[in-house]
C-alpha cells in the first residue's frame, strides 16, 4: 500500500509538521503555458471544456507529469458555479469572467441556496474522480472557490474591477442587498466545496482574488464575516489556503479567516509573514509570476532568495504570488521545481 495524500510532503508542510524540503506547486498550473493543454482544449473555453471531464482531467494531470510539482490543482474555473447556477458568463481573451447581470436584487440569485455540485455541475464532480484514479499515489489534489467577495463582484460589477464602484456603492446604499448577496453567495461556496471533498479533493484554496483592493475597515465588516462563515463550516481537520493577490494590507485580516494557510503576493516579505504568523499558519508563495515569465538567471537568483529566507522553516510551500503568466516557458517552472526539490528544508 502507498503513501496516502494526508501524508504527502504537501499537507504536512500545510499542517506546520517537519519536512525533508519544502514543497512546490503554482497557482494555475493546469493551464496556457503548457503546449499540450492547447491540443486537448482545442477551440473550447475553458467553462466548455469543464463539461468534458475527461479533457478536464488530463489537463488537471498534466503539469504533475510535465513539471514534477508536488500537488494538482483541479482545472476549473471560480466562475463555474455562477455559470451552472444559470447565469450568461463568459471568459473574455485578457479581460477575465464578465456576465450579462446587473445584480440589483437578492432573488435574482435565489438559486444560490439550491445549488448541488452533483446534480447542477456533476462534470466537476467526474473531473475529481477521474483525476484521482490518474495521479500518482499519494500526491494531493486541491479544490478551490471564489470567495464571496470575488464570486458577487462580478455580479455586481459585471466584469474584473479594480475600483469596485458599484460595489462600494451598494455597500454604502442599500447594505440589505450587500448582506443577502454575500449570504447567498457563502452557502453556494460551502455547498460546492463539500462536493469537492466528497468527491475526493485533499485541500482547498480560496480565491478571494481582489479583495486586497478594498480598505481594512471595508473588508473586515463587509468580507471577512463570510469567509470565516466558509472555512468553519468545513472540517477542522482539513488544509484550508486564503488566496488574495494583494495582501500585505490585510494580512492580519486574512489571519482570522480561519485558513491555515496563507498565500502571499510577490510584494510581501515572506520571511516576514512567517515570523508573525508561522506559530498558526503555514505561508505559501510568493515568486514573482513576471520574474517567472522572464526566467533565466534573474528568475533563479529570485528562487534562491526566497529559498534562503525560509530556510529551516516548517509550514512553508513554494509558490508563485499570482498564477503562471501565459507565456511562461515551462523549462522555467522545471528549474524552479529542480531548485526547491534540491534544497533541504
Amino acid at each position: 500500500m502507498g503513501i496516502s495524500a494526508k501524508d504527502s510532503i504537501f499537507i504536512r508542510a500545510c499542517r506546520g509538521m517537519e519536512v525533508p524540503r519544502h514543497p512546490v506547486w503554482f497557482m494555475r498550473q493546469a493551464g496556457r503555458y503548457l503546449p499540450e493543454y492547447g491540443r486537448i482544449k482545442g477551440n473550447r473555453n475553458i467553462l466548455e471544456v469543464q463539461k468534458d471531464p475527461e479533457a478536464s482531467s488530463e489537463i488537471t494531470v498534466l503539469p504533475v507529469m510535465e513539471l514534477g510539482v508536488d500537488a494538482a490543482i483541479l482545472y476549473s474555473d471560480i466562475m463555474v458555479p455562477v455559470s451552472a447556477s444559470g447565469f450568461s458568463v463568459r471568459i473574455e481573451e485578457n479581460v477575465g469572467p464578465v456576465t450579462d447581470v446587473q445584480l440589483d436584487s437578492v432573488e435574482q440569485i435565489g438559486g444560490f441556496k439550491d445549488f448541488k455540485c452533483e446534480s447542477d455541475a456533476p462534470y466537476v464532480i467526474e473531473n475529481i474522480e477521474l483525476t484521482k484514479a490518474k495521479l500518482p499515489d499519494g500526491l494531493p489534489l486541491l479544490g478551490f472557490s471564489a470567495a464571496p467577495f470575488t464570486m458577487v463582484s462580478y455580479l455586481f460589477e459585471g466584469k474584473p474591477s479594480r475600483t469596485f464602484d458599484r460595489c462600494r456603492k451598494i455597500i454604502r446604499d442599500d447594505p440589505d442587498l450587500w448582506k443577502g448577496s454575500m449570504d447567498l453567495a457563502s452557502v453556494m461556496i460551502t455547498s460546492y466545496l463539500r462536493s469537492q471533498l466528497k468527491a475526493g479533493v485533499d485541500a482547498v484554496q480560496l480565491f478571494d482574488s481582489w479583495a486586497g483592493f478594498l480598505s481594512e475597515e471595508e473588508y473586515g465588516e463587509n468580507v471577512l464575516p463570510y469567509t470565516k462563515r466558509i472555512f468553519a463550516a468545513l472540517p477542522d481537520n482539513l488544509v484550508k489556503i486564503h488566496f488574495s493577490s494583494i495582501n500585505s494590507g490585510l494580512l492580519e485580516r486574512f489571519a482570522e479567516t480561519g485558513c491555515n494557510v496563507l498565500s502571499v503576493d510577490h510584494a510581501t516579505d515572506m520571511r516576514n509573514v512567517h515570523e508573525r504568523f508561522g506559530s498558526r499558519l503555514a505561508v505559501q508563495g510568493n515568486l514573482d509570476p513576471e520574474i517567472a515569465r522572464i526566467g533565466g538567471k534573474p528568475m533563479e537568483k529570485q528562487v534562491a532568495r526566497i529559498l534562503d529566507s525560509m530556510d529551516g522553516v516548517n509550514g512553508f510551500v513554494f509558490n508563485l504570488g499570482h498564477g503562471v503568466p501565459r507565456d511562461t516557458d515551462p523549462d522555467s517552472l522545471r528549474t524552479i521545481v529542480r531548485a526547491v526539490k534540491s534544497r533541504p528544508a
